[in-house]
């Protein structure tokens, strides 16, 4: 099977006939050429549109120009939209990322229609890499456009591996004779589909080293093994067909943690006595007797030995998993999103004011049912403190709370487990499945719950965004918000966490979250 698969968008993925013939006959209208059969018109799907309207219609510079601005104007508003996925494209995209390949579209359309298309009928998120031409001409050949979007998957997901490796493992799949041609620019395999508009024998004349009949044979083609023209390419190993194997495969990353967890904190236990003299044991016993600067020191000492387990953990997790590219950090295919403040701000809104929200909800809920369920001892002994408070002190607090514990927390979580689980179940599930976990590994009711729902909104940004960076933005927003509320008064701690309020703030966050969705669509997008 392949591990970098190109597809071209027109005739490979989607059907476009009637939006782009309709379009090239709204153009040629315009031109004072009248064609009443868009059968006719088919050629034009595939190859750049100014070399269709020069080469079938003989159309001069100036008239090439006002014919693919009178194409674009009416593509722009309906046509775009008269385009269906073919049958079972869904499916194979959804394969080809379960079987953890890297695909990219490469298509001599407008890379914004491009966009727009993939976003429409619900396809964009399967791909990493989307290249296309520019609206001002440029990048219209095909050969450029599969130069780009190599460029871009490579530099992605290929830098530990050598050029005649990559290439090895590339195919360009398309259903034109320009597709082999780009394909073949680039060295690498060139797949025909003969479901789409290719003219008979084109595909076949102009080298492709296979050629697919319909969207299942395609499919046998990139994920069912060793193929023509790729006998020598790595196999990607594959999701474990048996359930028990299955079900290890998923949750390792997360047996992993625990196990590395367990080491590295016997491993700087060990160190730490053996550099200070204070055992595990004598450091236990400060933090529960100790008050005032004995106190003080003996937390802040605590807080440096979790810092370094917690960063321990995190440097072995990367080490662990670096060959295995999950879930990027950040997200580089929309440029200005990663760096655009506004957005930053809206997911630090919506973190702090959700965290709140919810916390104060759920904590006043608990007040109210937990006498139903335990005696007045226990209620009190849970309840009895008001507001929030920290022994900790402030830096190390904000190092560990705010810092390190979401990092460790998000690249378990949603850096390998929703990979991991978004390779066997729907994107839907596998959110469902991983706020679980957390909610878990967060212990008690009250926090299990807690980190249950925001779990949820954690999972939903890194599908969303396709990337970590902003769940982590949340989540250390979110801990900073709690954390930092043990600092101030009691009486301003009171004031600020009334049951009215945390609706407020819920209501707030909630708000946040649907500006952000209209900013960054992906984040509610539709999917599968």
């Amino acid at each position: 099977m392949y591990r970098y698969i190109l597809f071209d968008l027109d005739g490979t993925l989607t059907d476009p006939k009637e939006g782009i013939c309709r379009s090239v006959q709204a153009a040629l209208k315009g031109a004072g050429i009248e064609v009443s059969d868009i059968n006719k018109l088919t050629p034009f799907i595939g190859p750049p549109l100014k070399d269709s309207f020069q080469q079938f219609y003989h159309l001069n510079e100036e008239q090439t120009q006002k014919a693919i601005a009178d194409y674009r104007e009416r593509f722009s508003s309906v046509g775009w939209k008269e385009n269906i996925p073919y049958d079972g494209i869904d499916q194979l995209l959804a394969h080809c990322r379960q079987q953890g390949a890297k695909l990219a579209v490469a298509s001599s359309k407008p890379q914004v229609f491009v966009e727009k298309i993939l976003q429409y009928f619900g396809l964009r998120k399967y791909f990493d890499v989307i290249v296309g031409s520019e609206l001002d001409g440029s990048r219209s050949k095909k050969e450029e456009v599969v130069k780009e979007a190599l460029k871009q998957l490579y530099g992605k997901y290929g830098k530990r591996l050598s050029e005649e490796e990559r290439r090895m493992q590339t195919a360009m799949v398309g259903d034109r004779k320009f597709d082999v041609e780009g394909a073949r620019s680039e060295n690498v395999d060139a797949i025909g589909v003969s479901y789409g508009y290719a003219e008979k024998g084109e595909l076949a004349k102009s080298g492709a080293d296979a050629i697919a009949g319909s969207v299942a044979e395609l499919e046998e083609l990139l994920l069912g093994g060793k193929k023509n023209g790729a006998e020598n390419q790595a196999q990607i190993k594959p999701v474990p067909g048996n359930s028990m194997m299955k079900a290890i495969y998923m949750v390792a990353p997360f047996a992993a943690y625990i196990l590395l967890k367990l080491v590295i904190e016997v491993v700087v236990y060990s160190v730490f006595q053996r550099v200070t003299g204070i055992s595990t044991t004598d450091l236990n016993e400060l933090l529960r007797g100790a008050a005032g600067e004995a106190r003080q020191m003996a937390v802040t000492m605590h807080a440096l030995v979790l810092i370094a387990i917690n960063a321990g953990t995190v440097t072995a997790l990367c080490l662990l998993y670096k060959s295995w590219e999950p879930m990027q950090w950040k997200r580089p295919v929309v440029k200005e999103r990663g760096k655009n403040p506004v957005r930053n701000l809206q997911i630090m809104g919506m973190g702090i004011f959700l965290a709140l929200g919810m916390n104060i909800l759920l904590t006043k809920l608990a007040m109210l049912l937990a006498p139903l369920f335990l005696q007045e001892e226990e209620v009190a002994e849970l309840f009895g403190k008001a507001g929030y408070e920290n022994a900790m002190p402030l830096l190390p607090g904000i190092f560990l709370y705010i810092f390190i514990t979401p990092l460790l927390e998000e690249l378990v979580f949603r850096w390998l487990l929703l990979t991991r689980i978004s390779r066997v179940f729907s994107v839907r599930i596998s959110i469902v499945i991983t706020a679980a976990f957390f909610g878990l590994y967060h212990g008690n009711l009250l926090q299990g719950v807690y980190a249950f729902l925001m779990g949820l909104v954690l999972a939903i940004l890194c599908v969303g965004e396709e990337c970590i960076s902003a769940a982590y933005l949340f989540h250390l927003s979110a801990n900073a918000a709690i954390f930092l509320c043990g600092f101030l008064p009691a009486a301003v701690q009171n004031l600020l966490t009334t049951p009215y309020l945390g609706m407020v703030y819920l209501a707030v966050g909630l708000i946040f979250y649907k500006i952000l969705s209209k900013s960054v669509p992906l984040i509610c997008a539709k999917r599968q």
